[in-house]
């Protein structure tokens, strides 16, 4: 970043940290992040990590990221084309790249997927996101000369946001966001000439392709967000300085188009899949989120539930902007010491403009809406129709985070209440461990997690589940018998496969797997003729749908009884 004395801009020098010189401060960091992690995201599952999971009770979303993770290195071992599966949506397959899969964090866990499980695979990674996020902003935070204390401080306020408490309740593909403070790093880096050009544009690439390879959304989010950045930073540096802004921005080209070509055949399958439509704002910041908490955090969370239904819907996944009184306080008042310094000023316009994009296209406070904001006009560019609003407050919380270091770092004889304002905004930000969030148990029946099916079922068949779609968890049971059956359905998207979208029976079927739905018999012929056509020999019931179905199922296939927690039936 920049400093400026006088008339003459000077850049804040800082020593290299490098692994080497720095490690007992990093390594501390780390095991002190983790231990957080445990005693927080992890306190659920630390007593059954293969049978429970970080993640909340509701909604399917986690079975997608425990699959993904033995997804990925099963396709790759057996040389299958990764990008499309065909264990599921069977026999057209569905488009795996255009799917939140996740395949970096697949790839690197592979070792604990092939001897724990996935479930086992899920929390890992579950633990280790705000950890490691921790651990690079608390090593921005020290590029930047925070001290060691202040940096931890900033490193945790990133690590363990509401964002990130928030998404890992149920999307695990928005979590990694460790490499964000990595990519400021490395352009602080290159600004003060602590790196050269090749290496830093080299650096830059393989960051940007692992960033994408655990989540195309926050790339394409980065891509928004850093052009600002560097147009912001670029208006408040010094007339002589904005050169090294246009080489910087030139460098970012080059690295984003290496990596678009490394990427490439992943991209291209990716794209070529229908564009989720979320709506726009259909997740969109609620003003008054940045200072109220939901039931995600410990303390007012569960007190202000009845306020915090009005954001996203009562969603406190997507609810995800809380910073707290505290916080915000601190951060303003290090605005106000600090504005005649350009990182000062730079962070705060970060802030500002990653929550103006956050508010969506309108703006909404509690349970009223007004206006129409920035938002409105950008959803209608190719790519924004996939962004939800809400989650780009992660780049606000990374802003925050690291001005609240630097305001900890100031010698000023009120540092004491600096840190007493950062303790309070800590302590208004501890997880609710205690409302049932951490270690729910996915539906993961004996049946298929202790190997039963393999005796019962024939290698390779294909299998209906009920229900079908979205409220299946089936993708679990099909991970963990490392693929040992297909699936006629498989919730990985919003989005259907195209083939699937125009079979009737596949619609009714889903149709009839809603709460409280049926399968109307004059369906049953359609769907009969569905299951002789793909050659399904197994259906398998849920027991939460065996009586919804109890007279339907006989017309389809012959009971084979009940077997580790699933009703099976033979099609005829």
């Amino acid at each position: 970043m920049l400093e400026s004395g006088g008339s003459t801009l000077r850049l804040a020098r800082t020593p290299s940290l490098s692994i080497l010189d720095d490690c007992p401060a990093w390594t501390w960091a780390l095991l002190l992040y983790l231990g957080v992690a445990l005693a927080t995201v992890g306190s659920g599952v630390v007593a059954h990590p293969g049978r429970d999971c970080a993640c909340l009770s509701a909604g399917t979303d986690p079975e997608i990221f425990m699959w993904s993770l033995a997804w990925w290195p099963h396709a790759l071992l057996h040389g299958i084309n990764p990008f499309v599966s065909h264990a599921i949506w069977a026999p057209g397959g569905d488009n795996v790249a255009a799917a939140t899969t996740i395949p970096a964090a697949a790839i690197a866990l592979w070792p604990v997927t092939a001897l724990f499980g996935p479930v086992v695979a899920y929390n890992v990674l579950a633990i280790l996101c705000p950890a490691l996020a921790a651990l690079t902003a608390y090593l921005l935070c020290r590029r930047l000369r925070a001290g060691t204390v202040a940096a931890l401080a900033g490193g945790y306020l990133f690590g363990f946001s509401s964002y990130q408490l928030g998404q890992l309740l149920g999307h695990l593909n928005l979590t990694p966001v460790f490499l964000l403070p990595v990519i400021v790093h490395l352009a602080v880096r290159r600004v003060e000439q602590d790196i050269s050009r090749q290496r830093f544009v080299a650096c830059l690439g393989a960051v940007f392709v692992g960033q994408a390879l655990l989540s195309t959304e926050i790339l394409f989010d980065v891509a928004v967000i850093g052009a600002l950045a560097l147009l912001l930073g670029y208006l408040i540096a010094e007339p002589p300085f904005r050169r090294h802004i246009q080489g910087l921005t030139a460098e970012v080209i080059v690295a984003a188009v290496g990596a678009i070509v490394v990427l490439s055949p992943y991209l291209a399958a990716a794209l070529s899949a229908a564009e989720p439509d979320r709506g726009g704002g259909l997740y969109s910041l609620n003003v008054a989120n940045l200072v109220l908490p939901t039931p995600v955090t410990w303390l007012g969370g569960d007190l202000l539930r009845p306020v915090s239904r009005a954001f996203d819907g009562g969603n406190i996944v997507e609810a995800d902007g809380y910073l707290g009184i505290p916080i915000l306080l601190g951060f303003v008042m290090y605005a106000m010491s600090a504005w005649h310094r350009r990182v000062a000023r730079f962070l705060v316009a970060m802030t500002i403009t990653s929550l103006v994009l956050a508010f969506g296209p309108a703006l909404h406070v509690g349970g009223d809406t007004f206006g129409s904001l920035p938002w409105a006009s950008l959803q209608l560019l190719p790519g924004f129709r996939s962004v939800v609003p809400s989650r780009l407050v992660v780049f606000a919380t990374l802003a925050v985070a690291v001005g609240i270091a630097l305001w900890l770092s100031d010698r000023d004889p009120r540092s004491a209440r600096h840190w007493a304002v950062t303790g309070l905004g800590i302590l208004a930000l501890v997880p609710n461990v205690t409302g049932g969030l951490w270690g729910g148990a996915p539906d993961n029946p004996a049946f298929f997690s202790t190997g039963v099916a393999a005796h019962v079922l024939h290698p390779g068949e294909d299998l209906l589940t009920i229900p079908l779609g979205h409220n299946s968890t089936s993708l679990l049971w099909q991970a963990e018998t490392n693929f040992a059956f297909t699936l006629t359905g498989g919730y990985v998207s919003d989005v259907l496969p195209t083939a699937a979208r125009r079979n009737v029976a596949i619609t009714e079927l889903i149709a009839a797997s809603q709460p409280g739905a049926h399968l109307p018999p004059r369906d049953i012929p359609r769907v009969r003729a569905f299951l002789a056509a793909n050659h399904v020999r197994h259906i398998v019931v849920e027991p939460s749908y065996r009586r919804a179905w109890r007279t339907v199922l006989p017309r389809l296939a012959r009971s084979d009884g009940d077997h580790g927690g699933v009703s099976l039936y033979a099609v005829r």
